[in-house]
């Protein structure tokens, strides 16, 4: 194991932690980007997805969880896509996006797929 493997599994382990929390604290504001075809679910979504963040950041930190980090999250950030090219597709107007460039806002999917890199190579045993 070494120091690189461990350095981006804690990386990562806060990330989505962080992202866990941050989802808890500003439901508004995530819950306006769910995809319409959820919206009616949107409080059980927000609420998955705030486990899944959590419950996938620790296991980057606890050894024998391992397994669910290197599966799990890239599942997550897979079955994310298609929400993240919908809010470059649908107008933005009534999102908290509204102000954000579209390219900036393109940006998140090179960065989903670079976290999934990163969650392979952190996760390798």
């Amino acid at each position: 194991m070494s120091k690189q493997q461990i350095a981006l599994r804690t990386g990562l382990g806060a990330l989505f932690i962080g992202a866990g929390a941050l989802q808890a604290t500003h439901r508004d504001f995530f819950t306006a980007l769910i995809p319409e075809r959820l919206a009616k679910h949107g409080a059980q979504v927000q609420g998955l997805a705030t486990v899944a963040l959590v419950g996938l950041g620790g296991s980057f930190l606890v050894p024998k969880l391992r397994t669910v980090a290197r599966w799990g999250a890239p599942l997550l950030l897979t079955a994310t896509l298609p929400a993240a090219v919908e809010q470059i597709r649908k107008p933005l107007e009534d999102t908290p996006l509204a102000d954000v460039p579209k390219g900036l806002i393109a940006l998140r999917i090179p960065v989903q797929v670079l976290v999934i890199v990163g969650v392979w190579r952190a996760t390798r045993r």
